[in-house]
């Protein structure tokens, strides 16, 4: 027991002082290269303000996420869990952008998320496309590393999902719509519309893996790198959130929907 303490203890300690140095590097290269230039802070006080927000956001996530990445919820800690507290990240990240938005200045939404009002049929059609794509990309370059494991003999035990993946699966169809509907929206939000649009693809995508790590699967982070990069690509591309948020919400509702019940009624050993 102690020594499982000890680990976790370590590991987020580890992962706080990652935080602490990104915000400070964050910090440094707004103040020596502009970084947050898509900011307009009032006065030194309000970007003072964000710099402390960030880093509170920065330490409290990262040190969160190595927690509960170290010891994975299991099945009758699920079965006992309220369903409101999977929406606990989201809010946080909600709490963060509206408190970022006042600090600096508020501006426009439409210009602070970069949510366009112009064809948004097109824009919602190729972000279904885009999920589709996207779905299959991660599907593919899963199955061919999870293979290249295999044929390498570093694979000794099948794979079984986590139990919150199960767990999920099994939900009532409304409550999977929520999850979906709420990953899509305050995850695009904040990783593509806040994060991406002041740090960049390759950074932004490396912390959306980092906050999925609590599923505790390495293989998951595969497919989480690959549809982060293509959904950051699009939002490089287009520099508009819609079709990022319509992609985000149809990966999530194929996979929660129809890949993961479809996979469990095919391995029932990992239910």
């Amino acid at each position: 027991m102690s020594d499982n303490l000890s680990r976790m203890d370590t590991t987020a300690i580890i992962a706080i002082t990652v935080a602490l140095g990104a915000a400070a590097a964050i910090i440094v290269l707004n103040e020596t290269k502009g970084l947050l230039s898509h900011d307009r802070f009032p006065s030194r006080g309000h970007r003072f303000a964000a710099y402390v927000l960030l880093t509170g956001l920065l330490v409290f996530v990262t040190g969160l996420v190595a927690m509960a990445s170290r010891k994975p919820a299991t099945s009758s800690e699920l079965a006992t869990m309220p369903f409101w507290s999977l929406f606990t990240m989201h809010f946080i990240l909600v709490v963060f952008l509206v408190c970022w938005w006042l600090v600096s200045g508020r501006p426009a939404l439409g210009s602070f998320f970069n949510v366009r009002n112009e064809q948004v049929g097109v824009e919602a059609l190729a972000g279904v496309a885009i999920g589709l794509g996207g779905w299959i990309l991660t599907v593919t370059v899963a199955l061919v590393i999870g293979l290249a494991v295999q044929a390498f003999g570093n694979l000794d035990e099948p794979m079984h999902p986590p139990a919150a993946i199960s767990w999920m699966a099994a939900l009532p169809w409304f409550k999977k719509l929520a999850i979906v509907f709420s990953a899509m929206t305050f995850e695009e939000l904040f990783f593509r519309g806040w994060l991406q649009k002041r740090v960049g693809l390759l950074p932004s995508t490396l912390l959306f893996v980092i906050a999925h790590a609590g599923f505790g699967e390495p293989m998951m982070f595969v497919g989480i790198t690959v549809v982060s990069l293509v959904i950051g690509y699009v939002f490089y591309r287009t520099k508009s959130l819609l079709p990022c948020i319509i992609a985000h919400g149809v990966f999530d509702a194929v996979q929660l929907f129809i890949v993961i019940p479809v996979a469990l009624q095919l391995l029932p050993e990992a239910l």
